[in-house]
């Protein structure tokens, strides 16, 4: 187990320092305006800590960022449920779940930005990009869920209320965490497209700003830190996600 975890570091460290050669290397045949180098992103990135628009536009997209997701498990949580347990409810909202992916979100962006002005979009654009991914998990979840354990819990007569919160959401809960750290992703692309198009501070307005200075290597600067956003989110729902589940075993 220690040799396996230590060779999945190792390999990993390899990876980023096959990237970052790779870039470097890149790099080498192009001006900064065209494919900065790592070292260049790495300064555009302290340049932008130091001068305080780092903290300020990341603060913005992070805030807008969680709204829209919180929103999206507050109503695709319950609504997953509903889909997973009831085919009649499933066959209801299924059309409207399929709208919701194949629609662009550069057309639901183009929809916010009249219907709400620009404040709002990102965090309108962060719901919709990100619902349909939480409630295709949850229906999933729940159609996984052993047939033993509902059967045994229908043999003894178990409330229903009983049922989804002993029997199915355990069972469902990995589901949830796919969704979470699916979704979050997704949270991070969307609120800075939003914001590119939409608004005067967060990320993607930087990147728009940087975009019209020709400022590339801010525009890498920018993108860098939605990267370890990404990774950060990520691995803090892993740990979270690791920690219950050694709790639902123990249970």
């Amino acid at each position: 187990m220690i040799n396996s975890t230590w060779l999945s570091k190792g390999l990993s460290l390899l990876s980023l320092i096959f990237f970052l050669g790779l870039w470097q290397v890149i790099s080498g045949f192009y001006k900064p305006v065209i494919v900065p180098s790592p070292m260049e992103t790495v300064q555009a990135l302290g340049n932008l800590m130091a001068g305080g628009k780092l903290w300020e536009h990341a603060g913005n997209s992070i805030g807008r960022g969680l709204i829209g997701f919180s929103i999206a498990l507050l109503i695709g949580t319950p609504v997953g449920l509903l889909m997973g347990l009831s085919k009649l409810i499933r066959q209801m909202f299924q059309p409207y779940v399929v709208t919701l992916q194949v629609v662009p979100v550069i057309s639901w962006l183009l929809l916010a930005m009249i219907w709400f002005g620009f404040e709002r979009v990102p965090i309108f654009v962060v719901v919709i990009s990100t619902l349909p991914l939480v409630i295709i998990n949850l229906v999933q979840g729940v159609q996984n869920v052993n047939p033993r354990l509902t059967e045994m819990a229908k043999t003894f007569k178990v409330e229903r209320r009983a049922l989804i919160v002993e029997v199915y959401f355990p069972q469902v809960l990995p589901y949830l965490f796919a969704a979470m750290s699916a979704g979050l992703g997704t949270t991070w692309k969307a609120v800075a497209m939003a914001e590119f198009l939409s608004a005067q501070r967060g990320i993607g307005a930087g990147m728009a700003t940087a975009r019209i200075n020709l400022e590339t290597p801010e525009v890498f600067a920018w993108t860098l830190l939605l990267v370890l956003m990404g990774l950060i989110t990520d691995r803090a729902l892993y740990i979270v996600n690791r920690r219950l589940t050694r709790w639902r075993n123990a249970v």
